[in-house]
Formats: structure tokens, sequence, C-alpha cells
């Protein structure tokens, strides 16, 4: 006979965890496309809009984490990243979008043994789906479909 609880203790979730101002950003490996290095047309930057990069003869809208989230928007280089999303189920095919990076995420299986509630600290905020402690900071799930919906 199988342990349901032990089962639901043991359930992780493929995950990329990228260091970010404060804290981390936690993303679902799933939703991610491809990560690119970040080269971006930024001649219709606009608030949290870094610009458009091509990609597989698409333009694809680059956002900023740190923009999203009332932060600073941080000075992007040459080791910088774009994490290219897949468009949400119902979304025209080609809705793909992307989030600059400037740290390398690291792969990791989340359990809920590494995660710690934050309820002191819940985000107010559209763009983000969660917020829970990881290692002892801030963590946060970007809610990638209001994300996708600028686009529209």
């Amino acid at each position: 006979m199988v342990d349901k609880e032990s089962d639901k203790a043991t359930e992780s979730v493929r995950c990329l965890i990228v260091p970010a101002d404060p804290g981390f950003m936690v993303i679902p490996s799933a939703a991610v496309a491809e990560i690119v290095p970040l080269l971006i047309n930024d001649s219709l930057a606009e608030g949290n809009l870094l610009g458009f990069m091509s990609w597989r003869g698409l333009e694809v809208p680059v956002y900023t984490h740190e923009g999203m989230i009332g932060g600073d928007i941080p000075e992007f280089g040459k080791r910088s990243k774009a994490f290219i999303f897949y468009p949400w189920k119902g979304a025209k095919k080609d809705l793909f979008f992307a989030i600059a990076i400037k740290h390398d995420p690291r792969p990791r299986l989340l359990t809920s043994e590494d995660i710690k509630s934050n309820d002191e600290e819940q985000a107010e905020n559209d763009f983000i789906r969660s917020s829970f402690l990881y290692d002892g900071e801030i963590a946060v799930i970007p809610d990638l479909q209001a994300i996708s919906l600028q686009q529209q």
C-alpha cells in the first residue's frame, strides 16, 4: 500500500532559480522555451518593456523582472540572458515573450521542504504569482500569464 502523505512530501517541481535584487526569481522549467543571450533593440523601450529581440524569426518583447516588481531596472551587460517563454494555452501560437536576467539561472528540483511560508510579506503585485522564503531570502514566482497579456 502506498502512503499518500509521504508521496506529497516528495513531490518536486523542476525550476530555474535566478538571483535577483532582492532575493530570487523562481521560474518553472516547463514554461521556458529557451534561454538565449540578451540582444535587444531598445528603440521601443517603455516602462517594464526593455525592447524587442529577434528570436527564431519572431520579434519578441523583453520585459524586466525588477521593473515589474517596482524596483530599479538594472544595467544589463554582455553576459545577460533572456528567458523566452512559451505562449499560454489559448493564446496565439506566436505570442512568445521574454524576461531579461543578469545572473545565470540554477536548475533545481524544489520540494515543499525548500519553501518556507512568507505570510507577512505576500506580494501585492499584478506580475507576481506567489512569494515565499527560499534559503532565507524572498523568492518570487512571476505571473507569466499577466506578463504575456501586456503585449495584447
